[in-house]
């Protein structure tokens, strides 16, 4: 039996229920792809849902406002998937009459749609066979083959790439690829893989060898960059202070509490000490809190409602700053 022919059988037998696979609309499955990048399937869900229900089309999704765009995003963490969805919506209502385009090179034109996005709407939703190559694709290719190759060089891609490409000749193209990543996702895990499930065991080198988790080869990431920082929740009555000061090139559009890289000259009540970490820096938050009997003016900051706070984008390290300090309700 071919390797697709494995793939698909086991897809058909074995696949999760999820709401994304009841649709072949590319603009549903784009939104599931980028949501689900770097976020677990069962966290994503209720967003997905929550996404769809509020903006079901590309032209909805295009004349939706960012910050509303982003308030519902809150939560799912690297906000720019966010941003470049809502970019990408305004370039296919543009360029394209709201009709999500069928070839590589237009889909590819999108803003934020790279080669695997592009290789899953073109094989899940038009049934093209164009491989989508994602972590978990990576790390079973990388275990049949025992290849050594390091994953994070451009080589190494083209290299998987290409022999889905091959594995993919003649096949059903949606369940091909859908059943990759499925394999990956529930068989053949980062840690304590389980080989006797798998469609590929009999095909699989590093199995064969025992030696399953040294795949895939990855050039270990740099350490984060570590910020010390002072953040403040200044209250006066009923108001609080919040910025718009994204010029640490962090969290773009979204709204925080004021926060400097030093003290401000008043006087504070200090908070507990917060860590808050991001895929290539880290904030250590030096935290206050003070009310004010009059309101001081700070660049980039407005005061608004207490109440009003739901209403805005908020990064998540000040979300929980706030809710420890004033409390759930206010959200």
């Amino acid at each position: 039996m071919k390797v697709n022919e494995k793939i698909e059988n086991w897809y058909d037998e074995n696949k999760r229920e999820l709401p994304f696979r009841k649709t072949n609309d590319p603009y549903s499955i784009w939104v599931s792809e980028i949501m689900a990048q770097q976020t677990r399937i069962d966290t994503m869900i209720p967003y997905y849902n929550r996404w769809m229900t509020k903006w079901p089309t590309i032209e909805s999704l295009a004349n939706a406002d960012i910050n509303d765009v982003l308030h519902l995003w809150q939560g799912l963490g690297y906000y720019n998937r966010a941003r470049k969805l809502h970019e990408g919506a305004i370039t296919i209502k543009e360029r394209f009459n709201g009709i999500f385009p069928n070839n590589l090179d237009d889909i590819l034109s999108i803003n934020g749609i790279g080669e695997y996005t592009a290789g899953a709407i073109l094989s899940v939703c038009f049934n093209k066979e164009q491989p989508a190559v994602d972590g978990n694709v990576f790390r079973v290719v990388t275990r049949v083959k025992a290849w050594d190759d390091d994953i994070t060089k451009q080589a190494t891609r083209k290299k998987v790439t290409m022999l889905c490409a091959k594995w993919m000749k003649d096949s059903q193209p949606s369940k091909f690829t859908q059943g990759l990543m499925e394999i990956g996702a529930m068989v053949c895990t980062p840690k304590n893989p389980s080989c006797l499930l798998c469609p590929l065991v009999d095909d699989c080198k590093a199995h064969k060898l025992g030696e399953e988790e040294k795949y895939p080869v990855k050039t270990k990431a740099k350490a984060p960059q570590e910020l010390e920082v002072y953040t403040y929740v200044l209250i006066n009555n009923d108001e609080i202070c919040i910025s718009q000061d994204d010029s640490d090139g962090l969290m773009k559009d979204l709204y925080r509490l004021p926060q400097f890289s030093s003290a401000l000259n008043i006087e504070t009540t200090k908070l507990k000490k917060r860590k808050h970490v991001f895929s290539h820096r880290i904030w250590q938050m030096n935290c206050f809190y003070k009310e004010l009997d009059n309101k001081i003016q700070l660049d980039h900051c407005k005061w608004i409602k207490i109440n009003d706070l739901k209403q805005y984008p908020l990064v998540t390290a000040h979300k929980k700053l706030l809710i420890s300090v004033i409390g759930k309700h206010i959200f």
